[in-house]
């Protein structure tokens, strides 16, 4: 592990080696998000990202106490702007050229922390933080459950998650998702809003609400982690003062 400090603020760690590569396809992710690392934030792209981004942020609804991860945080915006509200900010991503670029960006920043990692083997204990956001990025993941395993297991009971990107509830998007899965090696695919909330479902995230902008273009999904009561009562039916013990049987 590598570790370095930019100016006097943020922090930037390598943690490559601590998880698990599955081809191509992340590689191919990892060249295009290093070369737009240098434009990032400042072309148009990047531009309407950012005001998608301003969306899901506000959807997790931020306070002083929060530990705050960003999953796919490209150059830092939403770490910085946590930053401003949470205890303690931290983005990762797998490029490590807009780590980099994050960390310079927020440099006299004292409670933003970034680090080169993978989104389906995070390197951080289990439980370190209470709120996750991930936007504009899942779409890149060849396993989807995986790195939803990975930001349950990273937040702590009751945590906070909201996850955003295009989806494809709309002819458009499905038009563009299916050129872009011939045309670019990094794009995975994108889902529709429902698919995304089952998705959420499935790796034990409760109280789940969907929101769409553009018509259905865009699904801002949020979540909380189920705590180990919730897990036992909706895994062995069992009424609430069986499945708190038995809850505790499972911590």
């Amino acid at each position: 592990m590598n570790q370095d400090t930019v100016a006097r603020g943020a922090t930037v760690r390598d943690v490559r080696g601590t998880g698990e590569e599955s081809g191509d396809r992340k590689d191919a992710a990892r060249r295009k998000f290093d070369r737009w690392a240098v434009s990032y934030e400042r072309d148009r792209r990047s531009r309407f990202n950012a005001r998608l981004q301003q969306e899901a942020l506000a959807a997790l609804e931020l306070e002083s106490d929060d530990r705050f991860l960003d999953v796919g945080c490209g150059s830092g915006a939403a770490v910085r702007a946590a930053a401003a509200v949470a205890q303690r900010a931290v983005g990762v991503d797998i490029s490590p050229v807009m780590i980099r670029r994050a960390a310079a960006l927020a440099s006299e920043i004292a409670n933003a922390e970034f680090v080169v990692g993978d989104s389906e083997a995070l390197p951080f204990p289990d439980g370190s933080f209470t709120s996750l956001l991930c936007t504009a990025s899942f779409h890149h993941y060849p396993n989807p459950k995986r790195a939803l395993a990975e930001m349950a297991r990273v937040l702590e009971r009751g945590g906070r998650l909201v996850i955003a990107d295009g989806a494809r509830d709309i002819l458009t998007a499905r038009i563009a998702d299916a050129i872009l899965r011939r045309l670019d090696r990094s794009h995975i695919g994108l889902y529709r809003s429902d698919e995304l909330a089952a998705l959420l479902r499935g790796a034990g995230f409760t109280d789940l609400n969907v929101s769409t902008l553009y018509g259905g273009g865009y699904a801002i999904v949020r979540g909380r982690r189920s705590t180990n009561v919730e897990r036992a009562a909706v895994r062995e039916k069992l009424d609430p003062q069986r499945g708190e013990r038995r809850a505790r049987e499972l911590d």
